[in-house]
């Protein structure tokens, strides 16, 4: 499918959210609305749990092995690396906690990080740990900031995909060689891009991706996947164990068992059974997508909108190269101190975008349209014009 196609059908997409009838939602930094498609296939879900068949278990482990066959065409891998976690921050956590430290061992973060990227390896200092936060004046960690940074001691890097108040895009190809180069250990948060735009974990180099999934893929919350490489979780102890992790969860009293070969060895038990229906059909709505054309429609409706607030005189905190664009968008302007009020007049206005560290974040998705943007603009300059 051709963004054209995309264009073409964009009506028909659009009728999947019906938040599209009562707002401009420009939020998906924050959390996406759920399609129809996600909402049939959870209350499928539900219904067989309610009529026919409330001990829905091996429906529900057939549906997380399709839902890990989808995320791994997504991002570009098998599904064997895939474990389904609740949040970011759980994956996170088993690289950090499953790892062993030394004293004196560095941990590498940009500046700016969300914290469910610093907390898991700022707990490490306990231990001797030292976690050296790196300055990122253009909003995101460069190739050359980071080969500058390395020291001796440095085990890992971690980063963000797309910084979630920047909006700045990592090159992730590169910054993997440079790890890779010096036998650093590569992690990435991928919140907030991953849905959104193309990544292929292997191709980069990734060790270990963590991702939620209620952000730019559009899914039920509490849900998340952690893929490591093969090599990394040869390194990579499990801190929790749990009945699914082993090689053949069905036979119960089995145990001592060996751990499954799979990534799923660091899964504890239960699943959100309804919420992997939900992803399911989200994951396979963006696939029908594709991330390449997904991204070139974020990239037309974040160009035109950041043309229009550089002409009206807003300040932009996104970066304006094109190679490290998102779906984010952050402003303010000129005088920061007025943004809370331009916040709460595109709130009156039904337009859904986020405040973060005094600033405006819009994050459009695949089917919001250059007239709701062109909306967003319209308000902002009203706004201008009333101050003078």
């Amino acid at each position: 499918m051709t963004i054209k196609d995309i264009s073409a059908s964009l009506a028909e997409y659009r009728e999947l959210f019906p938040v599209t009838d009562h707002h401009v939602y420009m939020n998906h930094a924050a959390t996406s609305p759920l399609s129809l498609r996600v909402i049939a296939a959870m209350q499928e879900h539900l219904q067989e749990r309610s009529e026919s068949c409330p001990d829905n278990w091996p429906q529900t482990f057939e549906r997380s092995g399709k839902l890990r066959s989808l995320i791994a065409e997504l991002i570009g891998t098998t599904p064997d690396r895939l474990a389904l976690l609740q949040n970011t921050c759980s994956g996170l956590n088993v690289i950090a906690a499953g790892l062993d430290w030394q004293a004196g061992d560095e941990i590498l973060i940009p500046e700016g990080e969300f914290p469910a990227n610093v907390y898991p390896f700022t707990n490490l200092e306990r231990f001797g740990v030292k976690v050296r936060f790196l300055a990122v004046p253009e909003g995101g960690l460069t190739p050359e900031i980071l080969e500058r940074s390395i020291s001796p001691r440095t085990r890992l890097l971690t980063l963000s995909f797309v910084e979630f108040l920047s909006g700045y895009k990592a090159d992730l190809a590169i910054i993997g060689k440079i790890c890779h180069a010096n036998d650093i250990i590569f992690v990435v948060d991928g919140i907030q891009g991953v849905g959104a735009i193309p990544i292929d974990v292997e191709e980069f180099g990734i060790d270990a991706l963590a991702n939620g999934m209620h952000k730019w893929m559009m899914c039920p919350q509490g849900l998340a996947f952690l893929y490591l490489s093969r090599e990394l979780q040869g390194r990579v102890h499990p801190t929790h164990l749990g009945w699914v992790g082993v090689k053949k969860p069905e036979e119960f009293l089995n145990y001592p068992q060996e751990l499954s070969e799979e990534a799923r060895r660091y899964e504890l038990g239960g699943f959100n059974s309804a919420g992997v229906a939900g992803a399911v059909a989200a994951v396979s709505m963006l696939l029908e997508l594709s991330p390449q054309n997904t991204y070139v429609q974020l990239k037309t409706l974040t160009s035109r909108l950041m043309e229009g607030l550089e002409k009206l005189g807003y300040r932009l905190y996104t970066h304006s190269d094109l190679n490290h664009r998102s779906g984010i968008v952050t402003f303010h302007p000129r005088d920061k101190n007025l943004s809370e009020r331009l916040y709460q007049r595109l709130t009156e206005q039904n337009i859904t975008i986020s405040m973060r560290s005094s600033m405006i974040r819009v994050a459009p998705h695949f089917y919001n349209t250059v007239e709701e943007i062109d909306r967003v603009l319209s308000v902002c300059d009203g706004f201008i014009r009333h101050l003078h």
